[in-house]
């Protein structure tokens, strides 16, 4: 029985060793720490692009027409802070949508008038009894964030000729 007890008592106390060795290496050092009770708050606002302004006179929209509508035309004015080239000019016609290029654009007493060729507006397919939106919205050049969009609708008859336009913003 006496070596049964030394027996148990060298593998409790290797067991012991074991223990702390691993203990002790497990808990590492703190590179740093603290704690501070003050507290702060903040608030966290986004910058908000400002949509273009309608501008000139209501309807704010108009369209040649001699047989068939050839260009569709909207008047508009930069937003504060905005020149005309910060604006980005989209058409819509049901689920497509393209980026208008080749637009002239014009200015008298800050009021800007865009001319969009319906040749243009190709992509969109025919359109001959249609409605088409055109889209004009600011684009802030150093973040590329768009506004809100200021929309003017055309409605087209079967003949290709527009009837109604209207401007308005979304």
């Amino acid at each position: 029985m006496p070596n049964r007890f030394r027996m148990l008592v060298a593998l409790g106390g290797a067991a012991s060793l074991f223990v702390g060795l691993v203990t002790a290496t497990a808990v590492k050092p703190v590179d740093a720490q603290w704690l501070d009770r003050e507290v702060a708050t903040a608030t966290l606002t986004a910058k908000t692009i400002p949509p273009p302004l309608l501008a000139g006179t209501t309807p704010y929209c108009s369209w040649n027409s001699v047989i068939t509508t050839t260009a569709l035309i909207f008047t508009w004015a930069p937003p504060a802070g905005y020149a005309s080239t910060s604006v980005r000019i989209t058409a819509q016609k049901g689920g497509a949508t393209q980026v208008i290029t080749g637009a002239t654009t014009t200015s008298s007493g800050g009021v800007y008038t865009t001319t969009v060729p319906v040749s243009l507006l190709n992509a969109l397919g025919s359109l001959l009894g249609a409605t088409v939106v055109i889209h004009l919205a600011v684009v802030d050049q150093p973040t590329g964030w768009l506004s809100k969009p200021v929309d003017y609708t055309w409605t087209m008859t079967l003949a290709g000729i527009a009837v109604s336009c209207s401007g308005q913003p979304t």
